[in-house]
C-alpha cells in the first residue's frame, strides 16, 4: 500500500483520543457473515518490529548538481567520501538513494568533502584539463518522525506527509542490502548470473522477487501477532538482453526483420543507402537504424586478458561513415583510422583499427567489416571483442513470438509461484540484513495465514433453464438458449472479405455453422443466405464499407443490422478503420472474425461469436438467478475507466463511462471521449457530456419516467493517492451535472455508493496444501473467496475478492475499496452483489474477475481509439506499427540533428485533446443514433 497526495494535516501523536475528521473515507462497518469460514495463505509477511526513534534525513549535492549517474556513483564510492562517512556514523547506519537523499540514525552537521580523483588513482593532473576534483556536500534537511506510523495505526492522527516520509524510509531500508547483491528494477530484485530462460537468441526472461512495505490491518484474524506493517513479496518476471558477443547480439536483433541472416548479408544490410530526399547523399539503412537500439548497453572486452576483465564500458553509438568518406561501404575496422602514439619511436602515426589490434594484440579481426562501437571516453572497439554483461533490462516492446514465449514463462500455477516466492524470501535474507539489524527492523519469515469467507455461488439463468456451476467457475453453453435473444430477427446482414483473406465458399460454410449455432442458442435469423462482399485488393476501407452497406441493404431492402468483417490477420489499424467507418459514419454495429477461425468454423468459436453478436443486437446472454430482488429501490450502476496510450504515442487518454440499461444490470450502454493527455481524472465536460445523455435515456428505457434513487459508481484504475479526487472531482461533477439538469432536490435525493476496484497489485491467495474445501484442482482459491483481514487497510472499508477460476496460472483477486456509501448497503449484500454479478458478463461462460460495469468500461475506453478524429493518411497512432514508425523518426532526428515530430511525450503534448468522432451522424436521425449509443457496440 503506497498512499500519496492525501490531505496533509498534522496532529500530535501523543493524543490518546481517536482522531475523527470530516470527509474521511468510511471505516469498515463490519465483516461478512455469510458463506463458509475458511483459512487461506496470502503472500504477505508481518513486520514484527521497526524503528520508532527519529531518523535524520540529509540532502546530497555532488558537483554542479547536473552530474551524470556514473560520476555521482564514483564520487560517492570514493575513498574520501567513504572515510568521512565512517568517521561520523557507525557501520550500516546510513541509507543513500543513489541520488539526492541520505538517511542516518546519527545526527551530524553539514559535511563538505573534496574528492581528488588524481590523488586517489595515483596520477598527475591532466595538463590541459587540470585537476580532476569534485565536491560532495551533505546537508541536514529534516527529521523523519517514525512514531507517526503507530499514531496512524491507532487512529490518533490522519494520514499525512509525515507518514509518507516514515514509510519511504522503511521502503529504502528494506532495499538497501539486497540492492548491493542483486539487480534492482523498481521494487524487484534479480539475482546476477541467475538461470535465464531464452525467449529467443536476443532476449532472456528471468524470475526475481518483488517486495514492498504495506500498512495493513493490525488485528490478526487467526491469532498471529500483527503490528500493522507487513511486506508483500511476490514473483517478479523481467526481460533482459541475452549475454553474448555484441556482433552476435546485433545480428540476432536485426534477424527478426530479416530472418536467416549470415554475417555477410548482415554487413550488406548495414551499409549506407541513397538518400532519396537529398540526391548525391547517403543515409542510414533501416537495419543500421535498428542497430542503434543497442546504445547504452554495457559490455566487457575480451582481448586484454583477465587483468581488465572487470572494467565495464557503455555503447554510445556505432561508426557509420569511415574516417574517409567510404560512402558505399560504411565505416569498419579497415577504413577507420586514428592517431596512435608509437612508444618505441616516440612518434604519432595514423593507423587503422584493424592494424592496431593486429600489431598490439596479434588479433586478426574476423568480422572487420562490421561497424565499430564508439564509447563515451574509451575510444572504439570491434564488436567481436566485446561481450554484453548479463542482467541488462530489455526495454523494447516484445515481438509477437517473444510475447507468446514470455507468457508461457510467466504464467505459473500456485504451487510453482509459491515455491518461487519462498525462494525470493530466501534471497532477501531478512535475518542476516545488517541494515535491518542496526535500525531494529524485524520480519516474521512465516507467510501470513488469514481468515476468509467462501461466498455461495449463484445459479445462472438462461431461457427456461438454470445452471449451477458450483465452485467450478465455468459452465457449458451447449444446449443453452440465451436469456433474451435479439429483439429484431436478423434480416439485413452480410459478410465482407478483407484483403483477399479467403474465398466465398469458405465464408459460406462459416455462415452455415454460425447460423445453426446462433439459432440453437435462441437467436432469430430470417435471412440464412446473407450477402458476401469480396473487397477488391487495393480498395480503400471507406469505399469497402459503403459498397458492403449498399449490397447488404439492397438484398433485404432494409438498413443493415450488423456487418461481419473477415480479417486476413491481426492488423489493428485495419480493425480500427473498419470500426470507425461502420459505427461513426453509419451507426451500425459490426463483428470482426479472423480468417483462421473462419476456415475452421468450429461450433465453440461460433458460440463465442454468437454471444457478442446477440449482445450487439440487443439480447442478453444470461443473468443471476435469484429469488431476491437485488435492488429495493430503482438503482443504476455506473462503471468508469480511463485508458492511456503507450509512452511516446500522440494519442489522447480515453475516458469511458458505462451505465446499466436494464432492471437486472446485465446490459450496459457506453459513452467514450478523449480525456486530455495522460489525465486520469475524468474532466467535468466529459462527465456532463457522457453521463447526461445516457441518464436521460435510462429514465425513459429503465426507470419508466423516473430517475434512480441509488447509484453505484465503480471506478477503475486509480491509485490510493487519487481516492479523494474521485470523490471531490468526479462524484462532485456528477452531482452538479444532475442538479443543473433536473434540479437540486432531485439530485440530492439520490444516494451514492462509490467503489474503486483494481487488479494492479501483488496480493495472491494460496489455499493450504491439500485443502479441497478452499482450492480447485490447480490449487487456486475457489471463486467467491473473500478476504477482509490482515492484507486489507488498517481500518478503512476494503476487501479482496477472487470471483473467477483462473484458466491458467495463479488467480489474481480484485481489490475493492469503498470510498462512500450513502445508502448504507449491508456488507453481506454489497459483497454478494459484486461477486454474483460477475456471472452476468455478456460474452463469457465463466464468472469474470472484475465487476462487469468496470470491465465494459475498460473495453469501451480501448475501443474509443478507433473513433479518433484523425485522417487515415496519418497512419497508426498506437500499437506495434506506430512504435516502429516512432523509433524510425527518433533515429532520423538523431542522425540529422532535428527534433522528431513523432517523439512527443508527456509534457510536450497539450493538455487538451480533440474530441472523438461521435457514434452515428445527425443525418441518420435520433432513432438510429440512440439505438447504437444505448447498445453494446463496444463488446
Amino acid at each position: 500500500m503506497e498512499p500519496e497526495n492525501f490531505r496533509l494535516r498534522t496532529k500530535e501523536v501523543t493524543d490518546d483520543a481517536k482522531y475523527n475528521f470530516p470527509n474521511d473515507l468510511p471505516l469498515r462497518p463490519g465483516k461478512n457473515t455469510t458463506g463458509k469460514a475458511i483459512q487461506i495463505r496470502v503472500n504477505q509477511y508481518k513486520v514484527s518490529g521497526w524503528p520508532t526513534k527519529d531518523i535524520f534525513q540529509y540532502d546530497i549535492n555532488i558537483g554542479n548538481g547536473a552530474e551524470k549517474k556514473g560520476k555521482i556513483m564514483a564520487v560517492w564510492m570514493s575513498r574520501s567520501v567513504q572515510e568521512r562517512l565512517r568517521q561520523i556514523s557507525p557501520p550500516n547506519s546510513m541509507l543513500w538513494d543513489s541520488n539526492k537523499l541520505l538517511w542516518s540514525s546519527t545526527q551530524f552537521t553539514e559535511q563538505r568533502i573534496l574528492v581528488d580523483f588524481d590523488a586517489e588513482k595515483g596520477r598527475q593532473p591532466h595538463p590541459q584539463k587540470g585537476p580532476d576534483t569534485c565536491y560532495c556536500i551533505i546537508r541536514p534537511s529534516k527529521i523523519v518522525r517514525m512514531a507517526v506510523i503507530q499514531g496512524y495505526l491507532q487512529q490518533k492522527m490522519p494520514f499525512d506527509n509525515s507518514i509518507l516520509e516514515a514509510i519511504s524510509f522503511l521502503d529504502h531500508l528494506m532495499r538497501e542490502w539486497p540492492s548491493k547483491s542483486y539487480t534492482l528494477i523498481k521494487r524487484s530484485f534479480f539475482a546476477k548470473g541467475n538461470l535465464a530462460t531464452p525467449l529467443d537468441n536476443v532476449v532472456v526472461a528471468m524470475k526475481g522477487v518483488y517486495s514492498s512495505i504495506r500498512l495493513c490491518n493490525p488485528q490478526s484474524s487467526v491469532g498471529q501477532p500483527s503490528t500493522g506493517l507487513a511486506l508483500n513479496v511476490d514473483v517478479a518476471n523481467g526481460t533482459f538482453w541475452a549475454p553474448q558477443d555484441v556482433h552476435q547480439a546485433a545480428r540476432n536483433f536485426c534477424r527478426d526483420r530479416n530472418r536467416q541472416l549470415s554475417y555477410t548479408v548482415f554487413r550488406d544490410l548495414l551499409k549506407p543507402i541513397k538518400d532519396t530526399k537529398h540526391p548525391g547523399q547517403v543515409t542510414q539503412s533501416e537495419d543500421f537504424k535498428n542497430l542503434r537500439k543497442l546504445a547504452k548497453l554495457k559490455f566487457r572486452v575480451k582481448h586484454r586478458g583477465k587483468a581488465d576483465d572487470n572494467k565495464i564500458y557503455t555503447i554510445k553509438k556505432f561508426t557509420w561513415e569511415g574516417s574517409q568518406p567510404y560512402h558505399n561501404e560504411g565505416a569498419h575496422a579497415k577504413n577507420t583510422v586514428f592517431k596512435f602514439k608509437n612508444r618505441q619511436t616516440n612518434t604519432e602515426e595514423e593507423i587503422t583499427v584493424y592494424n592496431y589490434f593486429k600489431r598490439t594484440y596479434n588479433i586478426d579481426l574476423q568480422f572487420w567489416y562490421l561497424p565499430l562501437i564508439i564509447t563515451e571516453r574509451a575510444g572504439m572497439f570491434p564488436m567481436e571483442l566485446c561481450h554484453l554483461i548479463p542482467n541488462q533490462r530489455y526495454n523494447y516492446k516484445l515481438s509477437p513470438d517473444q510475447t507468446a514465449a514470455m507468457i508461457k514463462f510467466a504464467v505459473t500455477r500456485p504451487k510453482q509461484r509459491l515455491e518461487a516466492i519462498n525462494h525470493g524470501v530466501g534471497m532477501l535474507k531478512w535475518n542476516e540484513d545488517p541494515y535491518m539489524k542496526h535500525f531494529g527492523m524485524k520480519v516474521d519469515p512465516a507467510m501470513t495465514v488469514t481468515a476468509a469467507r467462501l461466498l455461495q455461488n449463484p445459479e445462472v439463468q438462461f431461457a427456461g433453464k438454470k445452471l449451477n456451476p458450483g465452485t467450478n467457475g465455468r459452465w457449458d453453453l451447449r444446449g443453452q438458449k440465451f436469456l433474451l435473444s435479439n429483439p429484431e430477427p436478423l434480416k439485413s446482414w452480410g459478410f465482407v472479405i478483407m484483403g483477399g483473406a479467403t474465398n466465398e465458399q469458405v465464408v459460406r460454410n462459416f455462415i452455415n455453422v454460425f447460423v445453426q449455432t446462433y439459432i440453437g442458442h435462441g437467436g432469430k435469423v430470417e435471412n440464412r443466405n446473407p450477402v458476401i462482399y469480396n473487397s477488391p485488393r487495393g480498395e480503400d476501407i471507406p469505399v469497402t464499407v459503403v459498397n458492403a452497406r449498399n449490397a447488404i441493404g439492397n438484398q433485404a431492402n432494409l438498413l443493415p443490422q450488423i456487418i461481419f468483417y473477415v480479417l486476413p490477420g491481426r492488423d489493428s489499424f485495419m480493425y480500427e478503420r473498419l470500426k470507425k467507418n461502420t459505427e461513426c459514419r453509419f451507426a451500425m454495429v459490426s463483428q470482426c472474425v479472423n480468417i483462421a477461425h473462419v476456415v475452421k468454423a468450429q461450433p465453440q468459436y461460433c458460440s463465442n461469436v454468437a454471444m457478442k453478436v446477440n449482445a450487439k443486437l440487443g439480447g442478453t446472454t444470461c443473468k443471476v438467478a435469484s429469488a431476491k430482488n437485488w435492488f429495493q429501490v430503482p438503482t443504476m450502476i455506473i462503471g468508469a475507466d480511463v485508458s492511456h496510450p503507450s509512452p511516446g504515442s500522440p494519442q489522447a487518454s480515453m475516458a469511458a463511462l458505462t451505465m446499466s440499461f436494464d432492471q437486472n444490470a446485465c446490459r450496459y450502454a457506453a459513452a467514450v471521449q478523449t480525456n486530455g493527455h495522460r489525465v486520469e481524472m475524468i474532466t467535468p465536460n466529459n462527465i456532463r457530456g457522457m453521463m447526461l445523455p445516457l441518464f436521460e435515456q435510462w429514465i425513459s428505457n429503465v426507470g419508466r419516467g423516473r430517475g434512480p434513487q441509488h447509484i453505484y459508481y465503480f471506478r477503475d484504475g486509480v491509485s490510493e493517492g487519487q481516492f479523494t479526487h474521485v470523490l471531490n472531482n468526479e462524484l462532485t461533477d456528477m452531482k452538479t451535472a444532475l442538479s443543473e439538469k433536473y434540479g437540486q432536490q432531485i439530485a440530492n435525493s439520490i444516494k451514492w455508493t462509490v467503489i474503486v476496484c483494481t487488479k494492479r497489485h501483488h496480493i495472491r491467495f494460496f489455499p493450504k496444501e491439500g485443502d479441497s474445501q478452499s482450492s480447485d484442482r490447480n490449487a487456486n482459491a475457489l471463486p467467491g473467496t473473500l478476504v477482509e483481514s490482515d492484507v486489507t487497510h488498517p481500518f478503512e472499508y476494503d476487501f479482496y475478492l477472487n470471483a473467477h477460476a483462473a484458466i491458467q496460472g495463479t488467480a489474481r483477486p480484485v481489490h475493492y475499496h469503498v470510498l462512500l456509501d450513502e445508502a448504507k448497503v449491508p456488507v453481506n449484500d454489497l459483497q454478494k452483489m459484486i461477486y454474483q454479478f460477475s456471472y452476468q458478463y455478456m460474452r463469457s461462460t465463466t464468472p469474470v474477475s472484475l465487476f462487469p460495469a468496470v470491465y465494459y468500461a475498460h473495453l469501451a475506453s480501448n475501443r474509443a481509439r478507433a473513433h479518433e478524429s484523425t485522417p487515415a493518411s496519418e497512419g497508426p497512432r498506437g500499437g506495434q506499427k506506430f512504435e516502429e514508425a516512432r523509433q524510425d523518426a527518433l533515429i532520423r532526428a538523431a542522425v540529422h540533428g532535428t527534433q522528431g515530430g513523432s517523439s512527443q511525450t508527456g509534457s510536450s503534448l497539450p493538455t487538451e485533446a480533440a474530441p472523438l468522432v461521435p457514434l452515428g451522424n445527425p443525418d441518420q436521425g435520433p432513432g438510429l443514433i440512440n439505438k447504437i449509443r444505448n447498445g453494446m457496440w463496444y463488446i
